[in-house]
């Protein structure tokens, strides 16, 4: 009797202790699962919190005998917040790893989708956009048997960034339209919105100013009302970027510095570092350098974790600026000298990387080591207007984009957009295909499309050349230009008596217009003094703007008397123009010429240097003044 009892007892209290682990087991599994919802509900809003949260996790709940769904949904979200927080290895770490637990498993085929094109993000982010757009396509097409809209916006979505890195920004945009109709039939609001978001900062770079001030306005109000700040701070620095573009730095000073304030609450290392440059770049181009140096310093522990060669090039740039500020000429120098040598085999500058040689040119000068100062300073115009001429062309281009994107939907009422991105897709697909082929291809097909070819090439060869030869504020020719055609007057020189002279002129004063008036001002007198000349100078003359206020004129078949009159000429036209500041107040400037015969051996550099040396003596007896060879 007494070991019957013993047994029902010891079963008793077996069955008590097995329950109680069970109980243990399940709420293990809820906390588990509470914490990811806590997670996923956060992960747009502030990543840094969710990363902090999964940290949590992984050191207490995260075991392989978890439920599968939960452990792939743990991995799948590691994967996002990596990927929000700019750290693609650790991002593809994860997703690898949740694909590898979840690829037996049928009912996780969307996580398994949604992790891929976490590691497409991954890669898009390293740079290696052009091996993810074959894999996107894959993605695509095995995504129809899911029949889950969601899924396919995303893969679109992310088609889209990878398109964008690639600067093919219709194609796009084009994707990033059929992500949205794709999302608007799901329940989805947030998917919407942040393909909304997107989609805004792609018209920012495709010059639809207004359709991309109303998308990014919408979505900011969105994700301000559901106070998801991480992707405020995205939206943010596209209205930044979107002022900028539209010139308005004072809108995109304020925009930056409410970007600013949401990266700093939100712990944001790498979005903080890349803001405080943008701030301190425009407070350098409005004057404010103390502001700029504060928010430059701001800058320094945070550089470490920067890889990108944009914020790179911009942050030396503006500590080159520091040091010129501080006349550390030598430190300036000793900054820019090997990112200078770096940048020489690369084809495309930024506007930063080119800035370097003015900051070069300034320090060689600080340290009155004037021959490096006007060397460098030749190299900084030569590569600035490579830079113009891109820079107009790409706005060009990429206005034209908009307008075939808008005019394909418009002939084709009944297309989705999905149809507009696969015809994009056909026709670039079919170029590569064309310029791959062009050798093999024979008989009148062959030389038609050879002459199309070289009619193209040769109508974009000119314009680019006009563009290139041409100084963008004053429509003059250029200092580039001016070399050239010096070069062809001396050949002309060589064969008998051709009398070339050269007028070199500098506005009086022209800081102070700046100072008082304001560039804007600054500029309309360029502008209007460049007209003069074009009213009133001979066809064979050349005039071209070599520096900020200096003009340089080739006039081919005048002595130097005859150069002098039109030298004078010109001096007394130009004090008799009227300009006026903002409030409509008139004022006059004057301007001070050096005067000098070429002869045909004489270098560009050479004849700048002698003629120069006249303008500085008709300044130092006094400016509006004319100053020949004695």
């Amino acid at each position: 009797m007494q070991k019957t009892f013993s047994s029902l007892l010891y079963s008793l209290l077996f069955l008590v202790f097995i329950g109680h682990a069970q109980a243990v087991e399940v709420a293990k599994t809820q906390s588990f699962e509470k914490t990811l919802n806590g997670v996923q509900s956060i992960v747009y809003s502030v990543p840094i919190k969710a990363r902090a949260l999964l940290s949590e996790i992984e050191k207490v709940e995260l075991k392989e005998d978890q439920p599968l769904p939960l452990l792939v949904r743990y991995y799948l979200q590691k994967a996002t917040v990596d990927l929000l927080l700019n750290d693609p290895d650790k991002a593809i770490e994860a997703a690898n790893r949740g694909i590898e637990l979840a690829q037996n498993d049928p009912l996780l085929k969307s996580d398994i989708f949604l992790m891929q094109l976490r590691l497409s993000q991954a890669r898009i982010l390293k740079g290696e956009e052009a091996v993810v757009m074959e894999q996107l396509d894959q993605l695509l097409s095995e995504s129809q048997a899911l029949n889950n809209p969601s899924v396919t916006a995303e893969i679109l979505l992310v088609k889209g960034e990878a398109y964008k890195a690639q600067n093919e920004y219709d194609i796009s945009m084009a994707a990033l339209m059929s992500s949205l109709e794709q999302a608007k039939t799901t329940d989805d609001k947030l998917l919407v919105e942040r393909i909304a978001s997107s989609l805004g900062g792609i018209l920012v770079q495709l010059n639809g100013f207004d359709k991309a001030s109303l998308l990014l306005d919408q979505s900011y109000q969105f994700f301000r009302e559901r106070k998801m700040s991480f992707n405020q701070l995205l939206v943010k620095l596209d209205m930044a970027e979107l002022a900028k573009k539209q010139g308005n730095k004072k809108q995109a000073l304020l925009e930056y510095k409410q970007a600013l304030q949401i990266a700093q609450v939100l712990g944001d290392g790498s979005h903080r570092f890349r803001i405080n440059l943008q701030i301190a770049d425009l407070l350098l181009q409005s004057g404010d350098t103390k502001s700029m140096v504060r928010y430059l310093n701001a800058t320094d522990t945070l550089r470490d974790r920067e890889s990108i060669r944009y914020y790179i090039s911009k942050y030396n740039y503006l500590k080159a600026n520091e040091k010129l500020l501080n006349e550390k000429y030598d430190e300036a120098i000793a900054l820019v000298t090997p990112e200078i040598t770096s940048l020489q085999e690369i084809p495309r500058l930024y506007r930063s990387e080119i800035a370097l040689y003015l900051v070069a040119s300034k320090a060689h000068f600080g340290l009155g080591d004037y021959k490096n100062a006007y060397l460098t300073l030749l190299d900084y115009q030569n590569r600035f207007n490579d830079f113009s001429a891109d820079e107009q062309v790409d706005n060009l281009e990429r206005q034209q984009m908009l307008f075939n994107l808008e005019k394909l939907k418009a002939e084709n009422q009944n297309l989705s957009w999905n149809n507009v991105l696969q015809t994009l897709e056909i026709k670039t697909n079919e170029q590569k295909v064309e310029y791959l082929n062009v050798l093999v291809v024979v008989g009148i097909a062959a030389t038609v499309l050879a002459s199309i070819v070289a009619l193209w090439i040769n109508r974009r060869r000119i314009r680019w050349g006009k563009i290139a030869n041409t100084d963008s504020l004053t429509g003059l020719f250029n200092r580039r230009y001016f070399s050239t055609r010096l070069e062809q007057v001396q050949k002309e020189m060589a064969g008998g008596e051709y009398p070339v002279s050269c007028l070199l002129l500098d506005i009086d004063y022209f800081k102070k217009v700046n100072d008082t008036y304001g560039h804007v001002v600054g500029d309309k007198v360029l502008v209007g003094v460049a007209e003069l000349f074009k009213d009133n100078l001979r066809r064979d003359d050349i005039c071209s703007r070599v520096g900020g206020e200096e003009f340089m004129l080739l006039l081919p078949n005048s002595q130097l008397d005859q150069a002098e009159v039109i030298a004078d000429d010109l001096r007394i036209r130009i004090s008799e123009l009227t300009f006026e500041d903002e409030k409509g107040e008139p004022f006059r400037v004057t301007a001070s010429f050096g005067v000098s015969e070429v002869n045909e051996k004489q270098s560009l550099s050479d004849l700048y240097s002698s003629v120069d040396k006249l303008l500085y003596r008709a300044k130092q007896n006094g400016r509006n003044r004319v100053m020949p060879v004695s």
